[in-house]
C-alpha cells in the first residue's frame, strides 16, 4: 500500500457536496484531518453553504436546529445568544470552534454570513479537537470560512417579519498565473423589528478571507468583525418547585422591559498554514485571537411563580469582555508497515481566555407571563462592582492518533490519546484577587474502527471521552477546597452508514455516561459520585430519494437517565431538557412544470421533556411545520434567486425545555424573503 502523493493537498480541500448539495461529503476530524463520511468512525454531518442561504438562516444554531433530530437550540433566537442541546446534553454558542481552533467566536451568537460548512461531530471528542472550554459533551461543532473558489459577486436582499430588512454582498476573486491567490469579502447588516413585542435589532458583520494555494504550501488568513444590538432580549423562565408548568404564553408576549438592551462586538483574527515536507509527511500550524465586548441591562430569567402566570423577576447591568488566543501545530505523516497503512497524527493545542466583569443589581419585581408588568426604569441599584477580571482559562494538550489502513481500506482503525491541562482560576469582584485556582491535568485514550465491505456500506465503532474541569465543592460541603481533576464522559458508539451515489444514510446507537457531582448527605463530603447515563439512536437521511426530490433530516430516539444522585432520590429518573424523541423532515421537489421553481417542506418534532429532577415537572410534546419555495432565473443576463418561507405555519405555542431546567418560549409563525442576485 503506498502512500498518496498529495496528503498535504488532500487536509486542506474541503471534502465536495454531496448531492443535492446540503450537506458535504465530509468534514475535518479534528486531528485527524478532512475524511469522508464513509470513512469517519463518528457521527458527522457537514452542512453547506447552499444549506445557509436556501434556509435564510440568521445564525449557527437556527441550520442546525432546522436540519438534525439530535440538535436543538436550547435558546431561542427572540434572546440576544445562542445555546444547543446535542444528544441531550448543552453546547454553549462559546465553544463553537472556527477553522478548528476554539476561543475565536462570538461567545453570544455567530452569524452564518462568513461561513462556508457548519461540521457537527456528534459524542464527546477530548481525543480529537481537544478539551472545548466547557466539555461540549454531547457533540462539538465546527465552522469553515469561506475561501475565493471561483470569481464570485453576490448581492443579496432580505426581509424578516414583522420589519427586519438586510442587505448582504459576497465578492470572492483568484489573482496569479495559476491563479494561486485568493481573496473572498463578506459584509451585511440589518435591523428592524421582529416578531417579539417591543423588540427590535440590528447586526453587522464583515469579513476578509485571503488564502494562498502552492504546489507545497498552503496559507489561509480571516478578520471577522460583527456587531451586534437588541433592544429587549427575550429569557427564559424557571418555574418553582413543586408547580406543574403553566400553558406556554403567546410567543409574541416580551417580558423584558423597555429598558433592556444588549450590545455585543466581536473581533477575531486568524491564520494557518500547511506544508508538505516530502509527499508523505505535511507540517501544519494555525493561530488566532478574539475579543469580545459586551454590555446589557436585562432580567436574568423570571422565576414563575404558579400556574397562573405570576412571576417574579429582576434587572442587572453587566459589561465585560473576553479575551482569547488560542493555537495548534503538528505533523502529518504516511508510511507503510508491510501490508498496513499508517497516518500518524502529531498536534498540540492551547488557549488562553481571561474574562473581564462588572455587574450592577436592582431590585425585584412581579410580572405574568401572560400580562407583563412593565416599569418605567430599573430602580435604585441595590449593589456593583466595576469591571475587572473575573476569570482565567488555560487549556493545553497534546494529542497523538495512527490510523492504520488494511485490505485496501477495508478495514481502518484508528487510536490514539491526547494528554489534556486545564488551568482555571476565578478572581473576586472589586479586589481582583484571586478566589479559585485549579490546575489538572488528565489522558483521553480512543479507539475507533471502520469496516467497509462494500464502497455502498460501511461499518463504525467508537469508544471515545470528553473533558470537564472538575467542580468546585459547594459552599456546605465538609471539603469545600478539595481540587477534583478533569472529570471524564465516556461514550460507546455503533453505527452504519450507507451511500447510494444520489443517496445517503445512517444509523448509530450510542451510550454516554457523564460524572457529577454530589454532596453525601451524611457526611456532607462532596464528590464525583454522580451520573447522568444518555442511551439513544440515530436515524439521518440525506440526498435525493428521486429525480428533483431532495429530504433532510432523520429521528432521534433518546433514553436519558439521571443514574447516580444526592441521597439516590431521583436514581432512575429522565434527565432534565433530554426529550425521549426528536425528528426533523426537510424535503425539497424541483417542479417539472416550471424550470427553477423548487418547493419545501419541513417538519420538527420535539416530545415532552422534564425540566426538574423529580420528574414533577415537564413541558408537553411540540411540532412545527414550515413550507417555502425558491425560484431561480435570469433578470437581464444575471442570474437570480428568489427565496420564500413561512416558519411556524399554524403559529404553534410551544414551550423548549432547557438541560438547566430552563423553559423557553418558541418562536411565533414568521415570514422570511429574500432575493440573491450574481453579477
Amino acid at each position: 500500500m503506498s502512500a498518496p502523493a498529495t496528503l498535504g493537498a488532500k487536509q486542506a480541500a474541503l471534502p465536495v457536496p454531496y448531492v443535492g448539495g446540503q450537506v458535504a461529503r465530509g468534514g475535518q476530524v479534528g486531528l485527524l484531518g478532512n475524511r469522508d463520511y464513509m470513512e469517519t468512525p463518528y457521527s458527522l454531518t457537514s452542512y453547506t453553504e447552499k444549506t445557509i442561504r436556501d434556509q435564510q438562516a440568521t445564525s449557527v444554531a437556527e441550520v442546525l436546529t432546522n436540519s438534525d433530530s439530535s440538535v436543538r437550540a436550547a435558546i431561542g433566537s427572540s434572546n440576544r445568544y445562542d445555546a444547543l442541546t446535542i444528544r441531550g446534553f448543552r453546547v454553549e454558542n462559546s465553544e463553537i470552534a472556527l477553522n478548528g481552533l476554539y476561543g475565536l467566536v462570538p461567545a453570544y451568537r455567530i452569524n452564518p454570513a462568513p461561513i462556508e460548512r457548519i461540521e457537527l461531530l456528534k459524542g464527546p471528542g477530548a481525543f480529537l479537537n481537544g478539551m472545548a472550554p466547557s466539555g461540549s459533551i454531547g457533540g462539538s461543532v465546527n465552522v469553515v470560512t469561506k475561501r475565493a473558489n471561483e470569481d464570485l459577486t453576490r448581492l443579496t436582499a432580505g426581509y424578516i417579519s414583522n420589519a427586519r430588512f438586510g442587505t448582504e454582498i459576497d465578492v470572492a476573486r483568484r489573482y496569479g498565473e495559476q491563479r494561486e491567490w485568493g481573496v473572498r469579502f463578506n459584509g451585511g447588516i440589518d435591523g428592524g423589528n421582529t416578531t417579539i413585542d417591543r423588540q427590535s435589532v440590528r447586526d453587522g458583520v464583515g469579513s476578509l478571507g485571503v488564502d494562498y494555494r502552492g504546489e507545497r504550501f498552503r496559507w489561509s488568513a480571516d478578520v471577522i468583525y460583527q456587531d451586534d444590538w437588541m433592544k429587549a432580549a427575550a429569557r427564559g423562565y424557571t418555574p418553582v418547585t413543586g408547580i406543574a408548568v403553566p400553558n406556554a404564553p403567546d410567543p409574541r408576549i416580551n417580558l423584558a422591559q423597555p429598558f433592556d438592551y444588549a450590545r455585543a462586538k466581536s473581533l477575531t483574527g486568524l491564520t494557518r498554514a500547511e506544508y508538505d515536507v516530502s509527499n508523505n509527511v505535511t507540517v501544519f500550524g494555525a493561530i488566532g485571537a478574539n475579543q469580545f465586548t459586551f454590555d446589557k441591562q436585562e432580567a436574568p430569567g423570571a422565576t414563575i411563580l404558579n400556574t397562573a402566570g405570576d412571576a417574579l423577576s429582576t434587572s442587572r447591568f453587566q459589561t465585560g469582555k473576553n479575551d482569547g488566543v488560542s493555537g495548534e501545530a503538528g505533523v502529518r505523516a504516511r508510511f507503510d508497515t508491510g501490508p498496513v497503512g499508517h497516518e500518524v497524527v502529531v498536534s498540540g493545542s492551547a488557549l488562553n481566555r481571561t474574562d473581564w466583569l462588572g455587574q450592577t443589581n436592582y431590585g425585584n419585581y412581579l410580572t405574568n407571563i401572560y400580562t407583563p408588568n412593565l416599569l418605567a426604569s430599573p430602580g435604585t441599584p441595590l449593589s456593583s462592582f466595576p469591571e475587572g477580571k473575573s476569570a482565567f482559562l488555560g487549556l493545553r494538550s497534546v494529542g497523538v492518533a495512527d490510523t492504520l489502513s488494511m485490505m485496501n481500506g477495508m478495514l481502518q482503525v484508528i487510536v490514539g490519546a491526547r494528554q489534556q491541562q486545564v488551568i482555571a482560576n476565578s478572581y473576586a469582584p472589586v479586589s481582583g484577587l484571586e478566589a479559585t485556582h485549579y490546575d489538572q491535568s488528565a489522558t483521553s485514550p480512543s479507539v475507533a474502527l471502520v469496516v467497509r465491505p462494500i464502497k455502498e456500506l460501511s461499518f463504525y465503532a467508537n469508544y471515545i471521552e470528553g473533558l470537564t474541569p472538575g467542580p468546585t465543592p459547594p459552599s456546605g460541603a465538609a471539603n469545600t477546597n478539595a481540587v477534583f481533576a478533569p472529570f471524564k464522559t465516556k461514550q460507546y458508539e455503533v453505527g452504519t452508514k450507507l451511500d447510494l451515489g444520489g443517496f445517503g444514510a445512517s444509523l448509530a446507537a450510542f451510550q454516554i455516561s457523564l460524572p457529577s457531582g454530589a454532596t453525601d448527605p451524611v457526611t456532607r463530603i462532596f464528590s464525583l459520585d454522580g451520573e447522568q447515563r444518555n442511551r439513544g439512536i440515530e436515524f439521518n437521511t440525506f440526498g435525493e430519494v428521486g429525480p428533483g426530490i431532495r429530504v433532510l433530516g432523520g429521528v432521534t430516539y433518546l433514553d436519558a437517565r439521571l443514574t447516580k444522585t444526592e441521597g439516590h432520590l431521583h436514581d432512575g429518573n429522565r434527565a432534565i431538557g433530554a426529550p425521549e424523541w426528536q425528528s426533523n423532515l426537510g424535503v425539497e421537489w424541483d417542479t417539472p412544470f416550471l424550470p427553477g421553481l423548487t418547493t419545501t417542506a419541513r417538519t420538527i418534532y420535539t416530545s415532552q421533556a422534564y425540566v426538574s429532577a423529580d420528574n414533577i415537572q415537564s413541558v408537553p410534546a411540540w411540532m412545527t411545520f414550515d413550507i417555502g419555495a425558491r425560484y431561480a432565473t435570469q433578470l437581464a443576463g444575471r442570474p437570480t434567486t428568489f427565496r420564500a418561507s413561512l416558519t411556524n405555519l399554524f403559529d404553534k405555542r410551544y414551550w423548549i425545555g432547557n438541560p438547566t431546567g430552563y423553559v423557553i418560549s418558541g418562536m411565533p409563525r414568521t415570514l422570511w424573503l429574500s432575493m440573491t442576485v450574481d453579477f
